[in-house]
């Protein structure tokens, strides 16, 4: 037996071994299970490197959604290549979502999860179904422009009314 593994008793021939806890001494607990602490050095420059990213990721956002824009543009003139541009739609608006609650842009990833529920069903969407998809990019515009973070408040509860309204209206009927 090896000093990793300590029998902790036997009962009619079973052994139970108690297994030292790898989770807990990286955090800088005991092995005897003693708490850690984690160093708040360590944690403050974590906030820091955070809040770097933060910063990086709301610009990438702007880039992002004035790619969004020019495939949403493309697909409502360029109606022989519409497919192929609303799948570039569905790529920028799923990057979006997946970034910002990580970020505190939770309204944000709604919008761009709203967004692509609304057009992933849609084989062959008519133009008002189409300008559905430019009120959810409009909508996301809004939050990133006015750097509107959680859900929103007034303006984000206003915002996915209107959204929610919209794809009610004019989403993909299923057959009966």
């Amino acid at each position: 037996m090896n000093d990793n593994h300590k029998p902790e008793s036997r009962v009619s021939g079973v052994e139970i071994i108690k297994r030292p806890n790898k989770l807990r001494e990286k955090v800088g607990g005991s092995a005897d299970g003693k708490p850690g602490m984690i160093d708040p050095a360590a944690l403050a420059r974590a906030g820091t490197h955070v809040a770097r990213m933060s910063d990086a990721h709301i610009a990438q956002t702007r880039v992002d959604l004035t790619d969004l824009q020019e495939a949403y543009r493309r697909a409502m003139t360029d109606a022989e290549n519409r497919p192929a541009h609303l799948k570039r739609v569905i790529k920028i608006s799923d990057g979006i979502m997946t970034l910002g609650k990580t970020f505190g842009y939770d309204l944000l990833s709604d919008f761009a999860n709203s967004l692509n529920h609304f057009l992933v069903p849609l084989p062959n969407p008519s133009v008002a179904q189409l300008q559905v998809v430019g009120l959810h990019i409009d909508a996301m515009h809004v939050l990133v422009r006015d750097d509107i973070k959680g859900d929103g408040g007034q303006i984000g509860q206003a915002l996915s009314i209107s959204l929610n309204m919209a794809r009610a209206k004019l989403g993909a009927r299923r057959p009966a």
